[in-house]
Protein backbone atom coordinates (compact mmCIF):
# COMPACT_ATOMS: atom_id res chain seq x y z
CA UNK A 1 0.00 0.00 0.00
CA UNK A 2 1.59 3.43 -0.73
CA UNK A 3 2.73 5.70 1.77
CA UNK A 4 0.59 8.99 1.97
CA UNK A 5 3.40 11.73 3.09
CA UNK A 6 2.70 14.71 4.86
CA UNK A 7 1.33 17.65 3.27
CA UNK A 8 2.78 20.29 5.86
CA UNK A 9 -0.64 21.11 6.81
CA UNK A 10 -2.18 20.26 10.70
CA UNK A 11 -1.10 20.35 14.41
CA UNK A 12 1.58 17.81 13.83
CA UNK A 13 3.24 18.92 10.82
CA UNK A 14 5.90 20.68 12.35
CA UNK A 15 7.35 17.10 13.84
CA UNK A 16 9.90 16.06 11.18
CA UNK A 17 11.34 19.56 10.85
CA UNK A 18 11.99 19.35 14.65
CA UNK A 19 13.40 16.01 14.41
CA UNK A 20 15.63 17.44 11.27
CA UNK A 21 16.83 20.54 13.61
CA UNK A 22 17.25 17.85 16.74
CA UNK A 23 19.19 15.84 13.83
CA UNK A 24 21.37 19.13 13.13
CA UNK A 25 22.54 19.56 16.61
CA UNK A 26 24.60 16.18 17.08
CA UNK A 27 28.19 16.37 17.23
CA UNK A 28 30.33 16.57 14.58
CA UNK A 29 32.90 14.12 14.12
CA UNK A 30 34.97 15.27 11.45
CA UNK A 31 37.46 17.05 14.02
CA UNK A 32 38.57 16.81 17.34
CA UNK A 33 40.59 19.95 18.30
CA UNK A 34 41.96 22.78 15.86
CA UNK A 35 45.48 21.44 16.37
CA UNK A 36 44.59 17.92 15.20
CA UNK A 37 42.74 19.49 11.99
CA UNK A 38 45.88 21.46 11.52
CA UNK A 39 47.89 18.70 11.36
CA UNK A 40 46.09 16.97 9.43
CA UNK A 41 45.83 19.52 6.96
CA UNK A 42 49.59 19.98 7.05
CA UNK A 43 50.33 16.40 6.66
CA UNK A 44 48.15 16.49 3.19
CA UNK A 45 49.75 19.28 2.02
CA UNK A 46 52.86 18.58 2.55
CA UNK A 47 52.55 14.89 0.77
CA UNK A 48 52.69 15.18 -2.97
CA UNK A 49 49.87 15.51 -5.11
CA UNK A 50 48.76 11.62 -6.29
CA UNK A 51 50.25 9.71 -9.43
CA UNK A 52 53.06 12.29 -9.69
CA UNK A 53 50.59 14.75 -10.84
CA UNK A 54 50.91 18.58 -10.03
CA UNK A 55 48.26 21.03 -7.55
CA UNK A 56 45.82 23.57 -9.32
CA UNK A 57 43.91 26.65 -8.00
CA UNK A 58 40.30 26.78 -9.03
CA UNK A 59 38.79 29.93 -8.30
CA UNK A 60 35.17 30.02 -8.34
CA UNK A 61 32.77 33.17 -9.52
CA UNK A 62 34.43 35.27 -8.01
CA UNK A 63 31.98 38.06 -9.83
CA UNK A 64 30.58 40.59 -8.43
CA UNK A 65 27.62 39.76 -9.03
CA UNK A 66 27.75 37.47 -6.78
CA UNK A 67 29.07 39.74 -4.09
CA UNK A 68 29.68 43.39 -4.20
CA UNK A 69 26.90 44.10 -6.19
CA UNK A 70 24.45 41.20 -5.23
CA UNK A 71 21.42 42.47 -4.51
CA UNK A 72 20.70 41.44 -0.93
CA UNK A 73 24.60 41.48 -0.10
CA UNK A 74 24.02 38.25 2.08
CA UNK A 75 27.66 36.49 1.26
CA UNK A 76 29.27 40.24 1.56
CA UNK A 77 27.67 40.81 5.33
CA UNK A 78 28.35 36.85 6.17
CA UNK A 79 32.12 36.82 4.85
CA UNK A 80 33.16 40.50 4.74
CA UNK A 81 36.93 39.11 5.02
CA UNK A 82 36.98 36.94 1.52
CA UNK A 83 38.22 39.67 -0.56
CA UNK A 84 41.27 39.84 1.74
CA UNK A 85 41.73 36.24 2.32
CA UNK A 86 41.00 35.01 -1.30
CA UNK A 87 43.41 37.94 -2.64
CA UNK A 88 46.05 36.31 0.15
CA UNK A 89 45.67 32.76 -1.25
CA UNK A 90 46.26 33.49 -5.12
CA UNK A 91 49.17 35.99 -4.41
CA UNK A 92 50.25 32.60 -2.58
CA UNK A 93 49.86 29.82 -5.44
CA UNK A 94 50.92 32.44 -8.03
CA UNK A 95 54.58 32.62 -5.88
CA UNK A 96 54.33 28.85 -5.59
CA UNK A 97 53.95 28.49 -9.25
CA UNK A 98 50.66 26.83 -8.78
CA UNK A 99 48.35 27.31 -12.30
CA UNK A 100 45.29 29.00 -11.28
CA UNK A 101 41.67 28.66 -12.78
CA UNK A 102 38.73 30.93 -12.94
CA UNK A 103 35.53 29.72 -13.29
CA UNK A 104 32.92 31.90 -14.37
CA UNK A 105 29.28 31.70 -14.20
CA UNK A 106 27.66 32.00 -18.20
CA UNK A 107 23.92 31.41 -17.00
CA UNK A 108 22.03 33.80 -19.04
CA UNK A 109 20.67 30.95 -21.52
CA UNK A 110 21.33 28.08 -18.93
CA UNK A 111 17.68 25.85 -18.52
CA UNK A 112 17.85 25.86 -14.85
CA UNK A 113 18.02 29.72 -14.43
CA UNK A 114 13.97 29.88 -14.68
CA UNK A 115 13.58 27.19 -11.88
CA UNK A 116 16.16 29.28 -9.81
CA UNK A 117 14.57 32.44 -9.78
CA UNK A 118 11.35 30.91 -9.41
CA UNK A 119 12.45 29.37 -6.22
CA UNK A 120 14.62 32.35 -5.25
CA UNK A 121 12.67 35.70 -6.55
CA UNK A 122 14.51 37.56 -4.37
CA UNK A 123 17.82 36.34 -5.60
CA UNK A 124 19.71 36.96 -8.65
CA UNK A 125 17.67 40.17 -9.23
CA UNK A 126 21.02 41.60 -10.87
CA UNK A 127 22.29 40.33 -14.25
CA UNK A 128 25.00 37.47 -14.41
CA UNK A 129 27.57 38.86 -16.01
CA UNK A 130 30.79 36.44 -16.77
CA UNK A 131 33.35 39.03 -17.20
CA UNK A 132 32.66 40.84 -14.46
CA UNK A 133 35.23 39.53 -11.67
CA UNK A 134 36.25 41.90 -8.38
CA UNK A 135 39.29 43.67 -8.65
CA UNK A 136 41.01 41.23 -6.11
CA UNK A 137 40.27 37.94 -7.75
CA UNK A 138 40.78 39.36 -11.43
CA UNK A 139 43.11 37.15 -13.22
CA UNK A 140 46.43 37.79 -14.63
CA UNK A 141 47.82 37.64 -18.17
CA UNK A 142 47.99 33.90 -19.36
CA UNK A 143 45.83 32.82 -16.47
CA UNK A 144 43.24 30.15 -17.76
CA UNK A 145 38.88 31.85 -17.61
CA UNK A 146 36.43 29.27 -18.04
CA UNK A 147 32.99 29.61 -18.62
CA UNK A 148 30.05 27.37 -17.10
CA UNK A 149 26.57 26.60 -17.72
CA UNK A 150 25.38 25.22 -14.37
CA UNK A 151 27.09 25.02 -11.33
CA UNK A 152 29.06 22.18 -11.62
CA UNK A 153 32.43 23.43 -13.17
CA UNK A 154 33.56 20.44 -15.42
CA UNK A 155 30.09 20.06 -16.81
CA UNK A 156 30.03 20.51 -20.61
CA UNK A 157 33.21 22.37 -20.26
CA UNK A 158 37.24 22.06 -21.14
CA UNK A 159 37.99 22.36 -17.11
CA UNK A 160 38.87 18.63 -17.02
CA UNK A 161 40.90 18.24 -20.21
CA UNK A 162 42.75 21.44 -19.05
CA UNK A 163 43.46 20.11 -15.94
CA UNK A 164 44.59 17.39 -17.29
CA UNK A 165 46.71 19.19 -20.13
CA UNK A 166 48.49 20.58 -16.78
CA UNK A 167 49.08 17.11 -15.36
CA UNK A 168 47.08 18.24 -12.17
CA UNK A 169 45.84 15.61 -9.77
CA UNK A 170 45.20 17.56 -7.00
CA UNK A 171 43.11 20.96 -6.85
CA UNK A 172 42.79 23.62 -4.20
CA UNK A 173 39.02 24.80 -4.93
CA UNK A 174 37.86 28.05 -3.15
CA UNK A 175 35.02 30.94 -4.18
CA UNK A 176 31.52 31.58 -4.22
CA UNK A 177 29.24 29.65 -3.22
CA UNK A 178 30.14 27.23 -1.05
CA UNK A 179 26.72 25.88 -0.47
CA UNK A 180 26.09 26.05 -4.79
CA UNK A 181 28.59 25.95 -7.48
CA UNK A 182 31.61 25.62 -4.90
CA UNK A 183 29.77 22.57 -3.84
CA UNK A 184 29.12 21.61 -7.34
CA UNK A 185 32.53 21.75 -8.86
CA UNK A 186 34.60 20.41 -5.87
CA UNK A 187 32.19 17.26 -6.58
CA UNK A 188 32.87 17.36 -9.88
CA UNK A 189 36.50 17.44 -9.37
CA UNK A 190 36.20 14.14 -6.78
CA UNK A 191 33.52 12.23 -9.55
CA UNK A 192 36.64 12.66 -11.67
CA UNK A 193 39.06 10.77 -9.46
CA UNK A 194 40.97 14.33 -8.31
CA UNK A 195 42.10 14.95 -4.63
CA UNK A 196 40.25 17.74 -3.58
CA UNK A 197 41.09 20.61 -0.79
CA UNK A 198 38.64 22.79 -0.52
CA UNK A 199 39.95 26.02 1.30
CA UNK A 200 37.09 26.81 3.29
CA UNK A 201 37.97 30.15 4.66
CA UNK A 202 38.44 31.83 0.85
CA UNK A 203 34.66 30.80 0.34
CA UNK A 204 31.91 32.53 0.69
CA UNK A 205 27.49 31.95 1.08
CA UNK A 206 24.09 33.46 1.82
CA UNK A 207 24.97 32.95 5.61
CA UNK A 208 27.47 31.66 8.03
CA UNK A 209 24.95 28.66 8.34
CA UNK A 210 24.68 27.25 5.22
CA UNK A 211 28.46 27.71 4.54
CA UNK A 212 29.45 25.48 7.62
CA UNK A 213 26.30 22.99 6.94
CA UNK A 214 28.07 22.06 3.35
CA UNK A 215 31.95 21.96 5.23
CA UNK A 216 30.35 19.98 7.75
CA UNK A 217 28.24 17.56 6.00
CA UNK A 218 31.24 16.85 2.99
CA UNK A 219 34.45 17.65 4.32
CA UNK A 220 36.59 14.31 4.99
CA UNK A 221 34.10 12.43 3.21
CA UNK A 222 34.31 13.91 -0.54
CA UNK A 223 37.40 16.63 -0.09
CA UNK A 224 39.66 17.59 2.52
CA UNK A 225 39.00 20.98 4.20
CA UNK A 226 41.62 23.39 4.74
CA UNK A 227 42.20 27.16 5.97
CA UNK A 228 44.11 29.36 4.05
CA UNK A 229 46.93 29.38 6.39
CA UNK A 230 47.63 26.04 6.19
CA UNK A 231 48.89 26.10 2.54
CA UNK A 232 49.96 30.02 3.17
CA UNK A 233 52.19 28.61 6.16
CA UNK A 234 52.10 30.85 9.41
CA UNK A 235 53.12 34.83 7.74
CA UNK A 236 49.61 34.86 7.23
CA UNK A 237 48.61 34.30 10.54
CA UNK A 238 47.37 37.73 10.65
CA UNK A 239 44.33 37.38 8.46
CA UNK A 240 41.25 38.50 9.63
CA UNK A 241 38.54 35.70 10.46
CA UNK A 242 36.94 34.29 7.64
CA UNK A 243 33.08 35.44 8.58
CA UNK A 244 31.74 37.59 11.04
CA UNK A 245 33.32 38.41 14.40
CA UNK A 246 33.39 35.42 16.53
CA UNK A 247 31.78 35.11 19.79
CA UNK A 248 27.99 35.49 20.25
CA UNK A 249 26.53 35.26 16.80
CA UNK A 250 28.24 31.26 16.67
CA UNK A 251 26.31 30.40 19.90
CA UNK A 252 22.87 30.92 17.99
CA UNK A 253 24.39 28.23 14.93
CA UNK A 254 24.03 24.40 15.85
CA UNK A 255 27.02 22.66 16.96
CA UNK A 256 27.53 20.88 13.52
CA UNK A 257 27.58 23.84 12.14
CA UNK A 258 29.73 25.69 13.86
CA UNK A 259 32.87 23.65 13.76
CA UNK A 260 34.59 25.32 10.64
CA UNK A 261 33.62 29.00 12.27
CA UNK A 262 35.34 27.44 15.87
CA UNK A 263 38.54 26.64 14.20
CA UNK A 264 38.96 30.14 12.00
CA UNK A 265 38.53 31.64 15.54
CA UNK A 266 41.69 29.18 17.05
CA UNK A 267 39.21 27.43 18.81
CA UNK A 268 39.18 23.95 20.64
CA UNK A 269 36.10 22.04 19.41
CA UNK A 270 35.63 18.81 22.21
Amino acid sequence: RARTLPTGRGRGASMPLQGLRDALRLPNPRVDSSRRRSLLAADHLASPPPNGGSTALIVVDAQRCWYSNAANGRARTAFPALPQRLKALLEGARQEGIPVVHLRASYESSPHVSTMRRLNPSLNINPIVPDDPESWARELEGEDVIYKSTFDGFFATPLESRLEELGVTRVLICGLVTSACVLGTALGAFYRGLDVLLVEDCCADRSIERHEATVGMYSDYCFQSILARDFLGASHEDLPPAAGACGSASKQVPEVLTVSRALSCGASVA
